[in-house]
């Protein structure tokens, strides 16, 4: 009998020892209790370990070996990088869960080179932020960079700080005010003037001798809007540096300048015809009537347009139109006459690649 005994005592003791195992678990893996959510960062390439410690420094568990065990034992262990809302509420299970579906208290919002400023606000207000608060903090917010207080306040222009919300991948706050991301956008085109040292460049060239911050990013953008291929745009900056120093043909006859113009006045910028007689609230865009630059950007710019408005291809070329071959492409041309025999060419392209052109 004292073999029974024994075996009872060593169940009792093992029962024993697991439910202390489990009460001294339940307790390092519980949460202190807390009245208000608590913000996670998990940097990229953190450890479990490492996120474990993160949530004890928060004060989420009492002990961070324990969340790496735990984690293992559930088999979650490819846990997202980001920004995370916890509420008072929830679990470590739901934490690991959340970790693991990525579910961040940020959104993610991407602007792509040559969008304007109604386009981004349309896609961050189709994502929850204030949309018409960003167009009003184009024109209102108080500056905070020093390119700001360099770009005059024209009522030909819609948006101040049209041109200047850099194209990027963002992350914000769900709850993040208009203001805030402006400023982030800011700060990244703050970040492109310093790295492509644009002060100095503006003074160095002689094409652009005396040229404003403002007038380079103005530049830029009608780059941005009229190529469609990186290698070109060096090209179409020369063009365009080209017209505005020639002394009889400096009219741009920019069509993207146009379209702007349209959208801006909530129209169809589609099949505009006789361009020279449109005209409306925002003419002064209109590059076929008026010489010179438009009032100001049409669209922000990527880096490749920057940097083509500041390094343009010497050249003597003063038109282009695009081949309409499905390439995306230009024939340049440096006489009027050549102009309207790569026209022609051009309208040949688009009866010949219309099929080709719509199945891409």
């Amino acid at each position: 009998m004292k073999w029974f005994w024994r075996f009872i005592f060593t169940l009792v003791l093992i029962a024993g020892w697991a439910g202390l195992g489990y009460m001294y678990a339940d307790f390092t893996l519980g949460s202190p209790k807390r009245n208000k959510p608590v913000e996670v960062v998990i940097p990229p390439n953190t450890s479990i370990q490492e996120i474990g410690d993160i949530l004890k420094e928060k004060k989420l568990i009492r002990e961070s070996y324990f969340f790496r065990y735990y984690a293992e034992y559930k088999n979650i262990t490819n846990l997202k990088a980001g920004v995370y809302e916890i509420q008072p509420q929830e679990t470590l299970p739901e934490m690991l869960v959340k970790f693991s579906d990525g579910e961040q208290s940020l959104v993610k919002v991407t602007i792509p080179p040559g969008w304007n400023a109604k386009q981004i606000a349309d896609r961050l207000g189709k994502l929850g932020f204030d949309e018409k608060g960003f167009l009003k903090a184009l024109n209102d917010k108080q500056p905070k960079y020093n390119f700001e207080m360099e770009i005059r306040k024209d009522p030909k222009r819609p948006y101040r700080l049209e041109g200047y919300l850099y194209p990027n991948t963002y992350q914000f706050r769900k709850n993040a005010k208009p203001e805030d991301i402006v400023n982030a956008m800011l700060e990244q085109f703050a970040k492109r003037v310093d790295k492509l040292q644009v002060r100095d460049k503006l003074k160095a060239h002689p094409l652009r001798s005396g040229m404003s911050i403002d007038q380079w990013v103005t530049v830029a953008s009608l780059i941005e809007r009229e190529g469609k291929v990186k290698e070109e745009l060096p090209r179409i900056s020369g063009v365009i540096y080209n017209r505005l120093n020639s002394r009889t043909n400096n009219k741009l006859m920019i069509d993207a300048s146009v379209y702007f113009m349209k959208s801006m006045e909530g129209k169809s910028a589609t099949n505009l015809k006789n361009l020279r007689q449109i005209k409306g609230p925002y003419a002064a865009y209109n590059t076929y009537i008026h010489s010179g630059l438009p009032p100001g950007p049409i669209s922000s710019p990527g880096e490749a347009a920057l940097k083509a408005a500041l390094n343009p291809e010497k050249h003597s070329y003063e038109y282009y139109v695009t081949m309409r071959n499905c390439t995306g492409k230009h024939y340049f041309a440096d006489t009027y006459t050549k102009h309207q025999q790569y026209i022609t060419l051009s309208d040949r392209n688009a009866k010949k690649y219309e099929d080709k052109c719509r199945a891409e």
